[in-house]
């Protein structure tokens, strides 16, 4: 890869595949750890070049993050679509009230069949830390 000049304007791969809009990699835009070996700020990157080495990335990073409820597998093993192949998980926030009774981080992500199915779960459900979800008032 040769480093071509910032002024000129010119995707730093300047290949034959290079198209689109070219882009300058600010310190705004968020360079996945992966390629921060062949990417750097104050580069500038075709639209596909940026597409294939940032965007196309942070997409697959996100739609590879696993849920962190200690039961996942039990849980998706006992759903009915567990032969559905689900291309991407719905990954949420952990509930405040339950931080304490999975003893995960408060930043944790959990699917929302885990959220589900652990208040209806006995191993938790009982403990005297567990707080039931507010139900919402049917207008």
């Amino acid at each position: 890869m040769d480093n071509i000049s910032n002024s000129s304007r010119i995707c730093n791969f300047n290949t034959n595949e290079c198209k689109g809009k070219v882009k300058l990699v600010t310190d705004n835009i968020e360079i996945p750890k992966s390629n921060e070996s062949i990417i750097s700020v104050g580069m500038y990157l075709c639209q596909i070049h940026y597409n294939r080495f940032i965007l196309n990335e942070i997409r697959s990073i996100n739609n590879n993050k696993n849920c962190e409820h200690p039961k996942h597998d039990e849980y998706n093993s006992q759903s009915k679509n567990v032969n559905k192949k689900s291309k991407k998980l719905n990954l949420e926030k952990i509930p405040k009230r339950l931080v304490s009774i999975l003893q995960l981080n408060e930043n944790a992500k959990i699917c929302s069949l885990c959220r589900k199915k652990t208040d209806k779960d006995s191993d938790y459900n009982t403990l005297e830390e567990y707080n039931a979800p507010i139900s919402k008032k049917k207008r």
